[in-house]
């Protein structure tokens, strides 16, 4: 990470610009998500292309249980914060900016540079992860974020902090935790539409 963030280039961003493109980038994967997975069959959303690998449920099931963290979290902030007047700009912390681009896929929405996933939201190693309508969960948890950020318009994204899901010990501005949440949603629902094209893929009914 220290070797990250000696190479950032901090930019300025108007606020109504960076809470556009988490808007949109929202709607986006909404969008993919209902034309590609609705119409799954069970075999289909929970197959595997081997035992190692993370079905198409298990990649929604993944990001629902970072969901089931991050969305109290961003409506407390938003709620109880002490800094209600929005600012014009945003500006990213060097660790943001970090967090933001290790989980950011390429121009070619390249996924092969593999992360290790938290063991309490690794779907491989924690059983109680909910697979079980994945695909309508992370739908619902989606049209809450699209209200999250509609609210945050109302403070200072940049001076209010939450928590990490991986570590209470470190806070990322408001504004920051937006765009990860968003681009690691990308990485995943990326991973999960791979999962359709691997040699092997049950054909639908």
């Amino acid at each position: 990470m220290t070797n990250v963030l000696s190479n950032i280039n901090i930019k300025k961003t108007r606020v109504s610009e960076l809470l556009k493109r988490v808007s949109d980038l929202t709607l986006h994967l909404s969008e993919e998500v209902r034309a590609n997975f609705t119409a799954l069959t069970p075999e289909q959303l929970f197959w595997k292309p081997n035992e190692r690998a993370w079905s198409i449920a298990q990649c929604l099931a993944h990001l629902n249980a970072y969901y089931s963290f991050y969305i109290p979290v961003f409506k407390e902030r938003i709620k109880n914060t002490r800094f209600r007047t929005p600012g014009e700009y945003f500006v990213s912390s060097p660790l943001g900016t970090a967090s933001i681009l290790a989980v950011k896929l390429g121009k070619v929405k390249n996924v092969k540079r593999r992360l290790k996933a938290a063991k309490d939201y690794n779907p491989l190693v924690n059983a109680t992860l909910k697979t079980e309508n994945a695909v309508q969960d992370f739908l619902d948890y989606q049209d809450e974020m699209l209200k999250i950020i509609a609210e945050s318009r109302f403070i200072n994204i940049r001076k209010a902090k939450c928590s990490l899901a991986v570590t209470t010990l470190i806070k990322l501005r408001l504004g920051d935790a937006f765009q990860l949440v968003s681009y690691h949603n990308e990485r995943h629902v990326e991973q999960a539409k791979n999962v359709m094209k691997t040699p092997g893929f049950p054909k639908g009914e």
